[in-house]
């Protein structure tokens, strides 16, 4: 039987071509609702802070997470808050790109899509079956 996965994101590009939980917000916004989700004992399945790009460089991120054991994971908790830790250390004011600012957030949005894209393959649908959720 293949484990039940799912998308967190704030990415439009995203959610246009898979089914995934959306978050209203920043890049912090997902972040604490994956460790929220973590706590009800939900799993992350790929890394929050994955790609090249530096916490706050982009205000873009998806992360899948997946059905647990039924108790907390404490190797996705540390994950997390790690991620919020380092995330806060790179914070920045909301950046403006000047004329190049929608053309460059959809850069950082395609990144994202780009590396969700690989991990949803990597984890393999013969493991895995991708879902929506309403949480």
């Amino acid at each position: 039987m293949r484990k039940k996965i799912f998308i967190v994101t704030n990415n439009k590009l995203v959610l246009m071509e898979y089914p995934a939980l959306e978050i209203t917000g920043d890049l912090d916004s997902v972040f604490l609702k994956v460790r929220d989700l973590v706590h009800e004992g939900y799993v992350i399945l790929t890394h929050p802070l994955s790609g090249s790009v530096k916490p706050h460089e982009t205000e873009f991120k998806s992360i899948v997470l997946g059905e647990g054991e039924g108790e907390m994971d404490y190797a996705s908790l540390q994950l997390i808050e790690n991620a919020i830790i380092t995330s806060a250390k790179f914070r920045r004011p909301n950046r403006d790109y000047g004329k190049d600012n929608e053309r460059i957030k959809n850069d950082f949005m395609t990144i994202d899509f780009s590396l969700l894209k690989t991990g949803v393959e990597g984890l393999g649908s013969t493991l895995y079956k991708l879902v929506k959720v309403d949480i």
